[in-house]
C-alpha cells in the first residue's frame, strides 16, 4: 500500500531524538542490532541513544532527511568527499560517549561488523559518490513508499550530477528494494566474528 503524499523535508535538530526512537524500533529485529544487544530489553532501553547520536552526526555533518510532521522514516546521507567519520567530529555528535552509554562490550561488538564492512568502502568506491549510513522507516508505515521516497530526495541529485550512490546492508530482504532503485551488489561477505552476511551496493 502507497501513502498517496509523501512530503521529504530535511530533519530539524529538535527531531533528533524522535527520529532515533522511530529507527530503534525499524531496526529492533536486525542482525547487527541483535549481535549488539543479544538481551530484548537492553536492546529495546539502549537503541534510541544509539541511532540518535548516529542521527546527530548526519545532521552536523552530512543531510538527513524525514517525513513531514512527524520523523517516521530517516535517510541520513554523506555528501561526496564526506564520509569520513573524524575524531573531532565523533566528539562533537557525541559518539564519543557510545562505550560509555551503551557498554563497552556491545560497542565493540557493533564496532567490529562496521568496521570490517567499510575497510571496502575506499576500494569499491574510489570516486566522489553519495554515501547513505542510515536508511529506515517505522515498522507501522514500512511498505507505503516511505523509503523509497527518502531515497528519491538525493538519488536525483545524484544523476542530475552524474555521481554514484553507495551503502551496505545486513538484511537480505533489502537487496532487492535497492535493486529496484537502482543498485547493483557489489559485494556479498560475512562477518567473520558475528557471522553476519552483508551486502555493499553501488548505484
Amino acid at each position: 500500500m502507497m501513502r498517496e503524499e509523501i512530503e521529504i523535508v530535511p530533519l530539524e535538530e529538535s527531531q533528533i531524538e524522535a527520529a532515533g526512537a522511530a529507527m530503534a524500533r525499524a531496526f529492533f529485529i536486525d542482525h547487527i542490532m541483535e549481535y549488539m544487544f543479544p538481551d530484548d530489553d537492553e536492546r529495546r532501553r539502549l537503541a534510541p541513544w544509539h541511532f540518535s547520536a548516529f542521527i546527530r552526526y548526519g545532521y552536523l555533518f552530512g543531510e538527513v532527511y524525514t517525513t513531514s510532521g512527524s520523523p517516521d522514516g530517516t535517510a541520513v546521507w554523506f555528501r561526496p568527499g564526506g564520509s569520513e567519520l573524524t575524531a573531532e567530529r565523533i566528539e562533537l555528535a557525541g559518539l564519543d560517549q557510545a562505550p560509555n552509554v551503551l557498554g563497552a562490550a556491545s560497542w565493540a561488538r557493533f564496532s567490529s561488523v562496521c568496521d570490517y564492512v567499510e575497510r571496502l568502502h575506499p576500494k569499491e568506491v574510489p570516486e566522489p559518490h553519495w554515501y547513505l549510513p542510515l536508511l529506515g522507516v517505522d515498522p507501522a508505515l514500512q511498505g507505503q513508499g516511505v523509503g523509497s521516497a527518502l531515497l528519491k530526495v538525493i538519488l536525483d541529485r545524484a544523476d542530475r550530477d552524474g555521481l554514484p550512490a553507495y551503502l551496505w546492508t545486513a538484511k537480505a530482504r533489502n537487496v532487492p528494494f535497492y535493486q529496484k532503485r537502482g543498485f547493483d551488489v557489489v559485494t556479498e561477505g560475512v562477518e567473520p566474528t558475528s557471522g553476519i552476511r552483508f551486502w555493499t551496493m553501488k548505484r
